[in-house]
């Protein structure tokens, strides 16, 4: 076929996205194992969640990432250098993360090397050592992290706002400090690992191209295991802000940029507007396009980069703001993020930006299911947040249906600008 360079090529919808099927079953031990078998690279990818996060552990906020570090550091049968060596020859990586309410360990590897990896994985779960030397240098980069943290506007910003929407005393609001990490010991890592790490509460996700040995290894090796007690229960606490909308400032006179983070406290994941109103914040700032960026980014030249985004945990939700600016701009940056609010409650959409906030996210969605590890992420964050079973095709019909009306009557209803709390730090 010979093309016409001279005319453009046509442009194609993504047609109807479907988010595959995984199967669960149960390990000999009762756990839950999710597979995904998918993809055509003979890799795979085991995660392993716990319920307990940082909101059930709220007293030892520092100290929860640096105990998921400290098991590879050190086993009974094996050192920490050996362990990176096992991992390392083999071709495998392993990752950890604390989660509002989850803890979870993820063990990326290759097909002909996973069972070579999967006692090793094993053992650092249920044999750490906690080795006093390795803990001093984590837990002296920690202190120092935070050190640099703490002294960022963005992050003096966001911890203000974090107050004002959730209350000063609430867990997810609490404060991390260098002085609680230095004053942490071996005993304290290993009470929250006995305390966390418990077969009693943990899932686990296989994702790749999964084979019958691949699958039997993983029962051979975990089905059996017992360890830790009764392990954590979720604990929720729900936020609320205090009813009084207003702006704080944390002056920091060297400052060569302010931090501006606001929000609005709105509707949870369970009310049916919640997707829609997720696809109006997007068209408020959400992406490169949109009406934040293109205002206050492109035509006014305030700052580098605005979002905006919609902040859905178990506790509460709310709309999220954030931005850097030179501090001269605070004030308008402001001003002018209020009146992109007011427009879009207006419903004056034109079609053309429409299109391009479906398209936007159909290719979001679309990226979604590139790849074994991305689906089985989709259905990971089910879980942990979670939604519902459906959540997926809830956003397809979603945005389908999306029209400007829809938008307007979201923003109307569930973003009132009486409700703007906003925090502000640098030198205004």
């Amino acid at each position: 076929m010979t093309l016409d360079r001279t005319k453009a090529p046509e442009i194609k919808g993504f047609g109807d996205l479907n988010v595959p099927d995984v199967r669960v079953t149960n390990l000999d031990n009762g756990t839950p194992l999710t597979i995904l078998s998918s993809g055509e690279q003979e890799v795979n990818r085991l995660t392993i969640i716990w319920d307990g996060g940082i909101a059930e552990t709220s007293h030892f906020y520092e100290g929860a990432s640096i105990a998921t570090n400290m098991l590879r550091e050190g086993t009974r049968r094996h050192s920490g250098a050996e362990i990176a060596e096992t991992f390392e020859f083999n071709g495998s990586w392993l990752n950890s993360s604390v989660l509002l309410h989850h803890t979870s360990l993820s063990l990326h590897s290759l097909n002909s090397c996973t069972t070579n990896v999967l006692p090793t994985l094993a053992e650092i779960i249920t044999e750490p050592t906690f080795p006093e030397k390795e803990f001093a240098v984590l837990r002296e980069k920690k202190a120092r992290q935070i050190e640099l943290e703490q002294e960022k506007v963005e992050f003096m910003s966001q911890k203000l706002l974090s107050k004002m929407i959730m209350g000063k005393n609430h867990p997810l609001a609490r404060d991390a400090s260098p002085e609680n990490v230095r004053a942490l010991t071996t005993n304290d890592i290993a009470s929250f690992y006995k305390n966390t790490f418990s077969s009693a509460t943990c899932r686990i996700f296989l994702a790749g191209l999964i084979t019958p040995q691949i699958e039997s290894a993983i029962n051979y090796t975990f089905g059996s295991l017992s360890y830790g007690g009764e392990g954590r229960k979720i604990n929720v606490i729900p936020f609320q802000a205090d009813n009084n909308p207003r702006t704080e400032i944390i002056h920091r006179d060297e400052a060569l940029q302010s931090a501006v983070n606001m929000a609005i406290p709105t509707i949870g994941r369970q009310h049916p507007d919640y997707t829609t109103l997720r696809l109006a914040v997007m068209a408020l700032g959400g992406y490169f396009g949109s009406r934040l960026m293109t205002n206050i980014r492109e035509d006014k030249g305030y700052t580098y980069g605005i979002g905006a985004s919609l902040a859905g945990h178990r506790e509460g939700c709310y709309l999220s703001i954030s931005s850097q600016c030179d501090n001269r701009y605070v004030e308008p940056l402001i001003k002018e993020t209020k009146k992109e609010i007011i427009k879009l409650a207006d419903g004056v959409f034109p079609d053309d930006e429409l299109n391009r906030l479906k398209h936007y996210v159909m290719s979001q969605m679309a990226t979604m299911l590139d790849s074994p590890f991305s689906i089985m992420d989709y259905y990971e964050r089910m879980y942990v947040l979670p939604t519902a079973p459906d959540y997926f095709r809830q956003q397809i019909d979603a945005i389908k249906n999306l029209t400007g009306k829809e938008i307007a009557r979201v923003v109307t209803e569930h973003l009132p600008l009486n409700n703007l709390y906003t925090a502000i730090a640098g030198n205004i």
